[in-house]
């Protein structure tokens, strides 16, 4: 059993698990297939997250009623401990010296993105350059949290201000947005094994017919539980079966292997092997 791995999210980033937005893919997996991400958020954020809700309803996001269910979904989600409400007033109220320190940093030079959402009607800001109240909790709760697991967390934003502070205080943070499964930390990863990135050929076929191909491809990366590949000229879908040749750079086939499509983001496609590899082999 592989230990929880605290994450903390701001506001923004626990949206994109409930309403589709750039990043939400990644964010989708930390919360239901990581099998070590622990979800945490501040208290201050779970009155965010509803106001987020409210505001995307009135500019024309959804519906009252989707609102509705968005905003039960996340209390449930908070209720069954699937995300976790961190109390930062018992924690670090007194904690001013690290207040000090966070307000300090001087916020990054950069204009707040501004990028037209359809569904909205209208534009939104994916990054501020100052930081609110909000922001200085979060990043105090992580500074913490940084220390007490020894640097054994992680912080999800896609705030300009929060990801540089979090650089200047030595924080291991992420932008979800523009993020592959590739970049995720090896320990939130489902893939118990560590990755070797390499670009081999891998004629795939029907894992029904082997006389039949799927075509041809290049791995991305490779580990003894599974590969992930470009898409072949065949698509593969969520949960395909395929009969998968790799070749090594002489054009020669070291590795025969049946494997189950488990994720697909862009034009890379994951896949996990029925058996595992000797670690030599690739």
């Amino acid at each position: 059993m592989r230990e929880p791995i605290p994450c903390l999210l701001d506001a923004d980033t626990v949206i994109k698990y409930y309403i589709d937005f750039r990043g939400s893919e990644i964010v989708k997996y930390l919360f239901d297939e990581s099998p070590t991400a622990r979800i945490y958020v501040t208290s201050v954020q779970v009155a965010e997250v509803i106001s987020i809700f409210y505001k995307s309803c009135r500019l024309g996001a959804f519906s009252e009623t989707e609102r509705k269910e968005y905003i039960d979904t996340f209390l449930k989600d908070i209720k069954e401990n699937k995300i976790i409400v961190y109390d930062y007033v018992r924690e670090h109220l007194l904690d001013f010296k690290v207040y000090e320190t966070i307000t300090h940093i001087r916020p990054p030079n950069l204009k707040p993105e501004r990028v037209y959402i359809p569904e909205f009607g209208g534009y939104v800001s994916e990054l501020k350059d100052i930081a609110d109240t909000g922001d200085t909790i979060m990043l105090m709760i992580m500074r913490e949290a940084h220390l007490i697991t020894d640097k054994k967390c992680y912080l999800f934003s896609s705030d300009g201000h929060v990801l540089r502070v979090a650089d200047a205080l030595g924080l291991k943070a992420f932008n979800p947005l523009g993020m592959t499964f590739n970049d995720l930390p090896q320990d939130l990863d489902k893939r118990l094994h560590k990755r070797k990135k390499t670009s081999l050929q891998v004629i795939c076929k029907d894992c029904n017919n082997e006389s039949v191909s799927l075509g041809s491809t290049r791995t991305i990366d490779i580990c003894e539980g599974g590969v992930c590949i470009k898409q072949p000229s065949t698509p593969l879908a969520h949960t395909n079966r395929v009969n998968l040749v790799i070749h090594n750079f002489a054009n020669e086939p070291i590795i025969k292997q049946l494997g189950t499509v488990t994720h697909i983001q862009d034009d890379k496609v994951s896949l996990k092997f029925d058996t595992l590899l000797a670690s030599n082999i690739f």
